[in-house]
């Protein structure tokens, strides 16, 4: 009996060492998956678009959450019922925006900081009309399906891209856990558009949070300008949209928070944009919460993180924020009404 007992004791220790070696040092994924294509899709889109961004924090993050890595003192949210009831809201808003692309941040696949939900696949069945494109930049090898871990980005929309494309950014020298390594990059899309030669990009992204003083965020920012700029002067039209996890503006939102909990925010470095190059965010309306207490109006800092950049051949028309009071996600969905112009 006890060289079976011991047999397993190796075998499990074995196991631990090779899931966290693999996980540690395996190539980063660069595999765009197709989980929605729909019949009778739109060959191209028109010159003028809309566009909503939202990080709907894997529906885990609402009003009454925190996060651990926030300054919070929890991974998971308060039930299973909490992230159900999260993520049916976020589904109804999602079908207000029918009709428009979507880039959607933080979409899991049954993750347990979901409690296994499936917030990915209960997202493509409210939009079924739209194809839909997702990428995770956290997925971890070798744990049991309970421990399973994926999480990304996710463009919908409701034209058929003319092509797809994975941009590779910098990444954070840190490990997730000890474990994870989070893997960013961004995921672009081509569009043709009616009566131009010129392309939409729209280019869905999600930088950086933790990084030592913005020092990663700062080396993806220049990547994605780099890329960016490139495909402006091939004549398309680029709008980068998502999560940028740097302040867009300056703000005076009401709060009481301690400035310990604002270790991570640091501002966009506008100097370092192209020339002509306009960000486009809702300065009157917060976009995201802090989360090391779960959300209280007024207390808890607010900021604008989510919006767009544009390329100079890009007009916007409107932008808004949609006030959901934070209650089913800690960031709320921004809005922008695009089109192409001749400079």
């Amino acid at each position: 009996m006890l060289w079976l007992i011991t047999g397993i004791l190796v075998t499990l220790v074995v196991y631990l060492l090779v899931v966290v070696l693999v996980n540690r040092n395996r190539p980063p994924g660069d595999r765009i998956s197709l989980v929605s294509r729909p019949k009778n899709l739109e060959a191209k889109l028109g010159q003028t678009i809309k566009i909503t961004s939202w990080n709907i924090g894997y529906a885990g993050l609402g009003r009454g959450s925190d996060f651990i890595m926030d300054g919070g003192k929890n991974w998971f949210p308060p039930s299973r019922q909490t992230v159900k009831n999260n993520l049916g809201a976020i589904c109804a808003q999602l079908e207000k925006f029918r009709g428009q692309i979507l880039l959607l941040q933080e979409v899991s696949v049954k993750s347990p900081l979901s409690f296994w939900q499936p917030v990915r696949q209960k997202i493509i069945m409210s939009m079924p009309d739209n194809m839909a494109l997702f990428r995770p930049d956290i997925s971890t090898w070798g744990l049991p399906w309970p421990l399973k871990i994926a999480h990304g980005t996710m463009t919908i929309s409701p034209a058929e891209p003319a092509s797809k494309k994975l941009v590779k950014l910098p990444v954070e020298p840190d490990f997730i856990g000890g474990i994870i390594k989070r893997n960013y990059a961004l995921l672009v899309t081509r569009f043709a558009i009616e009566n131009s030669s010129g392309q939409w990009v729209i280019i869905n992204l999600h930088l950086a949070a933790f990084d030592n003083k913005g020092a990663t965020r700062q080396q993806q920012f220049e990547a994605v300008f780099a890329f960016a700029q490139e495909e402006y002067e091939k004549g398309n039209f680029i709008v980068v949209g998502g999560d940028w996890n740097m302040a867009l503006t300056k703000t005076d939102f009401l709060h009481t928070t301690n400035l310990k909990h604002l270790f991570w925010l640091v501002d966009l470095p506008k100097e370092k944009l192209p020339s002509g190059w306009k960000i486009v965010c809702d300065k009157s309306v917060p976009s995201v919460r802090t989360n090391y207490k779960p959300y209280v109006e007024g207390e808890n800092y607010t900021a604008v993180i989510d919006g767009f950049i544009v390329s100079p051949n890009v007009g916007v028309d409107a932008v808004k924020t949609t006030n959901t009071g934070f209650e089913n996600t800690d960031h709320m969905p921004v809005s922008a009404l695009f089109s192409t112009k001749r400079l």
